[in-house]
Parts: structure tokens; C-alpha cells; sequence
């Protein structure tokens, strides 16, 4: 048994019901209406958008060495500036 999406033409509502493969029409369960019409829903994501854990895992490994690299070469330039900053700071030297 498929799930399906509903509109309610009196209420308005969507919902979706578990129901028999082509059905039309169900009662509505918010107003108990029998005026309601199947919508298309949107389709699940693709198999291959989602990873086995084996795969999460490994993304998440390369995911902390970049932002370790990341970080690092923050330090670095930041390091970098700051030194900058104070030799162009020392007095008598414009």
C-alpha cells in the first residue's frame, strides 16, 4: 500500500494517507470531507545522496583534516599580519 498526498477542497488541508495503489480520493481528516483529490509529492532523494555509514564516516574524516588545515593556515596568516603590524609600528621607522 503506496502513501499518497491529498488536498481537501472544503478545508484546504494536505495530508497524506496510507491508502490502496490508485486510489483518487479519501476522506479528509480534518473535516471528515469526501471532496479531496490527489497531489503529486515530491520524490525522495537519490540512493546514491545517501551514504552508508562507512562512507559518512570517511567524509567526516577528510571533513576534520580540512578544517584542521584550514585553521591552521588562519594562524599562520593571522601570525603573519600580526608581525607585519608590529614591525611597521616600531618607533622611528615610518
Amino acid at each position: 500500500m503506496p502513501m499518497y498526498e491529498f488536498d481537501c477542497d472544503d478545508c484546504g488541508e494536505r495530508f497524506e494517507d496510507l491508502v490502496a495503489a490508485g486510489t483518487e480520493t479519501t476522506e479528509c481528516r480534518l473535516c471528515g470531507s469526501a471532496e479531496t483529490h490527489r497531489v503529486l509529492s515530491v520524490p525522495g532523494a537519490p540512493w546514491k545522496l545517501v551514504k552508508t555509514v562507512g562512507a559518512a564516516r570517511q567524509q567526516e574524516v577528510r571533513n576534520a583534516k580540512l578544517h584542521a588545515e584550514t585553521k591552521r593556515q588562519f594562524k599562520e596568516t593571522r601570525q603573519k599580519a600580526r608581525e607585519a603590524k608590529k614591525g611597521s609600528a616600531k618607533p622611528g621607522g615610518s
